[in-house]
């Protein structure tokens, strides 16, 4: 087993048991363990002496436990039809935004789901979803609808934004390892502009046929080294005039996987979340990783070791 854990959250909904699911295979899949966690931020006074009374806390910690056992009996019985893994379980009293940060920085993966009830983009999301999306050390997959059932790994394609950004490169390496680990092919996207050229006045030497095998030859300089890290991936190469939202979104209708960076090349210094990569997570039917910036990531020990290189 890898020493950087696959980290499931989970609440005691349908959604969360979705993000289980994904979050066991994932683990069998990088052969990781797998940690459940549930938190349940309780207040520090409620009462006159400044504390809880013992039977709300005692009922607290009692529902915490009762969704972490349904949670690992699932995540046990999937395994057990896949692939044995170790998992273990983790109950906090502290908020779930900061457990799973905190866990963040030793960790492969964090697995969080969102019921995308609708409304606007944050919410869809959920805050929680928003905060650890935005903050994490690692990489976060955001899971909704899922369940795995029927669902063929090897012709289902991840699907990754380029957009030549050291976030981007990240977001690459990340797709191009999870393509490789189930066997699916990599569809990658690529914007050449972020401006919407579809409006204003035509501007001579920006003609989308003239750019265009530039733009293809940019993409294939950008994957070129994990191209030839794993040579067994399909790539398929989408280049784009601008605003790569819409191409992503299509593409991840019939995806496993999308894998976007946490800010492309229209963000500015310090952004934790981009524009593009919160309507992805927002819209997207397919889980949704988002592979944070090299600024707050640790970097990784441990990894999938790829046997068709040597």
């Amino acid at each position: 087993m890898g020493s950087l854990p696959t980290v499931v959250g989970v609440d005691g909904s349908a959604s969360a048991l979705d993000a289980v699911r994904w979050a066991a295979l994932d683990a069998r899949l990088h052969r990781s363990d797998l940690v459940v966690v549930s938190a349940i931020s309780l207040p520090k006074a409620l009462t006159g002496v400044g504390i809880l009374p013992e039977p709300v806390v005692q009922q607290s910690r009692s529902e915490i436990s009762r969704i972490l056992e349904e949670a690992g009996t699932l995540a046990a019985r999937d395994s057990a039809r896949s692939g044995a893994i170790t998992i273990d379980t983790v109950s906090s009293d502290n908020s779930a935004v900061s457990t799973l940060l905190e866990l963040s920085a030793a960790s492969r993966m964090i697995v969080i789901a969102t019921r995308g009830l609708g409304g606007t983009e944050q919410r869809s999301l959920g805050s929680i979803g928003f905060a650890v999306t935005s903050h994490a050390r690692c990489p976060v997959t955001v899971v909704r609808g899922w369940t795995g059932k029927g669902l063929d790994h090897e012709s289902r394609p991840v699907v990754v934004g380029v957009d030549g950004t050291k976030a981007s490169a990240a977001a690459v390496a990340l797709a191009f390892e999870e393509a490789y680990v189930r066997s699916a092919p990599l569809t990658a996207v690529h914007s050449w502009s972020d401006a919407d050229l579809s409006v204003g006045f035509p501007i001579r030497g920006l003609e989308w046929p003239t750019n265009r095998p530039a733009a293809a030859d940019q993409l294939a300089r950008l994957l070129e080294p994990n191209t030839r890290r794993y040579p067994t991936v399909s790539v398929r190469h989408v280049v784009v005039k601008d605003r790569p939202l819409h191409a992503l979104l299509d593409h991840a209708q019939g995806a496993q996987l999308a894998v976007i960076g946490s800010h492309g090349r229209g963000g500015f210094a310090g952004m934790m979340l981009g524009s593009t990569s919160r309507s992805v997570l927002a819209r997207a039917s397919c889980p949704v990783t988002v592979v944070p910036s090299l600024g707050r990531r640790l970097v990784r020990t441990t990894g999938t070791s790829n046997p068709d290189v040597t």
